[in-house]
């Protein structure tokens, strides 16, 4: 089931280009989808961290929601 939500989080920061850059390749597979960010935040590398903000928000998004 696909809801065309996508939900992105990341250890890229917002200073330069990447996150931009991530929007706009799902854009152009997909210019429908609704774009929404968790966080960019992530201390790089952090496995235990990115998982655990993933974790704290998952259930409260609708099933088929597509977490990258």
């Amino acid at each position: 089931m696909n809801n065309n939500l996508l939900v992105l989080q990341s250890d890229f920061g917002l200073v330069d280009g990447a996150v931009s850059a991530m929007i706009g390749v799902a854009l152009e597979e997909s210019p429908t989808l609704k774009i929404h960010h968790l966080t960019h935040d992530i201390t790089p590398y952090n496995i235990f961290e990115g998982s655990y903000r993933l974790f704290q928000t998952v259930d409260y998004w609708p099933e088929g929601t597509t977490f990258v």
